[in-house]
């Protein structure tokens, strides 16, 4: 535990600028395990948690720090195994990768037909739009939000030899590091770890074809033009593929391809957008409600709710909701 990370024992979600501490070591064997897995859905992404042993208490500590525009985190916990499966990712869409590192014991890493055994250092990635099984039985993960990562999810890389090593021993001594880091600096360690990871993951990728990159060049230009028009309810995904010379089957297929839905992808954009608006601006919950483009705002407090568990007035109220 870091002496500046504010140890709590209700879930939180890292944010920045904002270490997080929480510890289940002294809670009762049920509410340890029922605050655990709510702690990983908040920090990382909508998981399942499975323990082998489900009577035993469970011991586990979680910090998380962010630096530059990666979230690190360190977990120490008992054997237990994570998944993430299709279902969640329709309820929860998140596109996100997680970058797994073994420094004592082993975990089993397996994501699609990939399955990579993990100790000594070595580390693999998952991607969190798409299911994995996290099997570990020591501390894990550091969430680090990477492009294209796609062809190495689900492998592992060595943390005995090559760039693996360098990259292994960087990641760990950053984890470690309880000195907090000025502004400046922390955008330099981030630059220098995602440098890191480039470097290492190349060693392992498979170049995208040009189809691929093609594929990759108009999701991110669909979802730019969504995203301009995010706050108009009615302007519908068929004016955006006449817009942009693409028709709506295509477009379905770049979502379909990217493992969510056009309708689902917005929606998380706008609930997204106007949590962000809740705690950065003094709009009403209507003007809100309209900017993002809620037809009403009761739907849009309903929706609201629904994902993060409250309603927006009181997120923007009450510190421990938007904690």
């Amino acid at each position: 535990m870091t002496d500046s990370a504010p140890k709590d024992d209700s879930p939180r979600t890292a944010e920045p600028g904002r270490p997080v501490a929480l510890s289940v070591r002294e809670l009762e064997s049920a509410e340890g395990r029922a605050r655990w897995a709510d702690t990983l859905d908040r920090t990382y992404c909508e998981m399942d948690v499975d323990w082998s042993r489900s009577s035993d208490r469970f011991a586990a500590d979680l910090i998380a720090r962010p630096i530059g525009d990666l979230i690190v985190s360190v977990v120490r916990a008992d054997p237990h195994t994570v998944m993430r499966t299709p279902a969640m990712i329709d309820s929860d869409p998140n596109d996100d990768f997680l970058l797994c590192l073994i420094t004592q014991g082993s975990a089993i890493l397996t994501q699609g037909p990939r399955t990579a055994i993990l100790e000594n250092g070595a580390f693999g990635i998952v991607d969190s739009s798409t299911p994995f099984v996290v099997d570990g039985t020591t501390e894990f993960t550091s969430r680090l939000p990477l492009d294209v990562v796609e062809s190495v999810t689900g492998h592992g890389i060595s943390g005995q030899s090559g760039i693996g090593r360098l990259v292994s021993r960087f990641l760990v001594d950053v984890a470690a590091t309880e000195t907090p880091l000025s502004g400046g600096t922390s955008d330099s360690v981030a630059a220098a770890a995602l440098d890191l990871l480039v470097t290492a993951i190349s060693d392992r990728a498979t170049p995208l074809s040009a189809t691929m990159r093609t594929h990759a060049d108009d999701l991110r230009k669909v979802q730019a033009t969504m995203i301009r028009y995010l706050h108009d309810p009615d302007h519908t995904l068929a004016e955006i593929g006449t817009e942009l010379g693409m028709s709506l089957r295509y477009i379905h297929k770049l979502f379909s391809a990217a493992g969510t839905t056009p309708r689902t992808w917005l929606y998380e954009v706008r609930l997204g957008r106007a949590r962000t608006m809740l705690l950065e601006t003094d709009l009403t919950v209507t003007a809100i409600s309209v900017h993002v483009g809620f037809r009403d705002v009761s739907h849009f407090s309903r929706a609201f709710r629904r994902r993060f568990g409250s309603s927006p007035a009181h997120f923007r109220l009450d510190p421990v909701v938007r904690g």
